[in-house]
């Protein structure tokens, strides 16, 4: 049975109709921002900017674990990679930071190959955690250790007058606001697609069963090395854009616990189910974190405080995250909203995965699957 079969034909229109309507309102957030964020005051956009980094920074976390079920630490990491690529071309040879960011996709990716070639052969995630968290940890000294790359102090990135597209430089917060919001939207809609591909359909079968996944002829070790390299790539973009923002690229910048922690974090918050999550998650991460620190006076430590109730939180009573437990909800008690939930089950939404099987193919390839179990268990009978 197809999923046209299994399906009504007014059902499957409202599916359509629903893809349809999750575009016009990426296009329409994407717009509303765009010049949202041209009135906002110098400590707004201040808090904005880093809530869309934030945000970005944990989109390849949300691919990751959201696609395989895959925990990596490595994510800032390969953030950390994009600020220095940036830096360092700019500081030693004035290459635009815009040429930066397809040189540090290219250090990243050829940095995660080797890393994911190691952490993603076997399954699970207590491999990938652990080399992943060694990465990490591993980082910071042997960067400071680089001469070129500035030692303990890293990179500071000369400062041009005037506003310069070219180099990236600006007098105001806001363009780096807008060039992070552009960046979060193609995130954003990159996944909208990936969770009605292929290759979403793929890794939605290996993170459910890899041995049903290889019997019906997936690349199992194939696609999980590739979206660990692509989710690297994706994290060296906001990477760039916030060394430039900082005028600075260093270990502390990017790799502290606090730095760590946050932008994964942000992606457990708002749920790795949905293509939204993370900047759901960034939004009241860095909201509720800036609220408490003013209220106790500028505290310090307050900031990280915050981030760790809110992953005990999420560990504890909501692990699917802000949006897990809306499409549980809509699940539990169908009514008005049944076509939503039924459309959001379409895409992999409400079963916890950000890729979901949404073609006909996907289908028949589980249903192979199970076919070829069955009879690979009879036959050992």
């Amino acid at each position: 049975m197809t999923l046209a079969h299994a399906m009504d034909r007014p059902a499957l229109r409202r599916i359509r109709d629903h893809g349809s309507t999750r575009w016009i309102v990426l296009a329409v957030f994407f717009a509303a921002a765009w010049f949202a964020l041209g009135g906002l005051e110098s400590a707004t956009l201040t808090v904005m900017v880093l809530v869309l980094y934030y945000a970005a920074a944990g989109s390849s976390f949300n691919l990751l674990f959201g696609s395989l079920g895959v925990f990596s630490l490595a994510q800032p990491v390969f953030v950390m990679v994009g600020g220095y690529t940036s830096a360092y071309l700019f500081a030693r040879h004035q290459i635009s930071p815009w040429i930066s960011m397809l040189v540090a996709m290219a250090v990243a990716g050829a940095l995660a190959l080797p890393i994911g070639f190691i952490a993603m052969r076997r399954s699970g995630t207590i491999v990938t955690a652990l080399v992943t968290l060694i990465l990490s940890q591993a980082a910071p000294p042997i960067i400071s250790a680089v001469k070129p790359l500035g030692g303990t102090i890293g990179l500071y990135i000369p400062v041009k007058s005037g506003d310069n597209w070219w180099d990236m430089q600006f007098a105001t917060g806001v363009p780096f606001a807008r060039i992070l919001l552009v960046i979060n939207v193609v995130f954003i809609a990159g996944l909208m697609w990936f969770a009605r591909s292929k290759w979403g359909g793929w890794t939605t079968a290996i993170r459910d069963s890899e041995a049903a996944a290889r019997a019906t002829g997936i690349p199992v070790l194939r696609v999980r090395i590739t979206m660990f390299v692509v989710s690297a790539m994706m994290a060296s973009l906001p990477g760039v854009v916030y060394a430039q923002y900082n005028l600075l690229s260093n270990t502390e910048l990017f790799l502290s616990m606090s730095a760590l922690f946050q932008v994964l974090v942000v992606a457990l918050v708002g749920g790795v189910d949905r293509a939204w999550g993370t900047l759901v998650g960034a939004v009241l991460m860095v909201e509720i974190s800036h609220r408490l620190s003013e209220a106790a006076g500028g505290r310090p430590g307050i900031g990280p405080l915050t981030f760790a109730g809110a992953f005990l939180i999420m560990a504890l009573v909501l692990p699917r995250g802000i949006s897990g437990a809306w499409a549980a909800f809509q699940a539990r008690f169908p009514g008005k909203d049944s076509d939503e939930a039924t459309a959001g089950a379409a895409d992999g939404a409400a079963d916890g995965n950000t890729a979901g099987p949404a073609d006909e193919s996907v289908v028949d390839d589980r249903q192979s699957a199970a076919a070829t179990t069955e009879g690979a268990r009879r036959g050992s009978d």
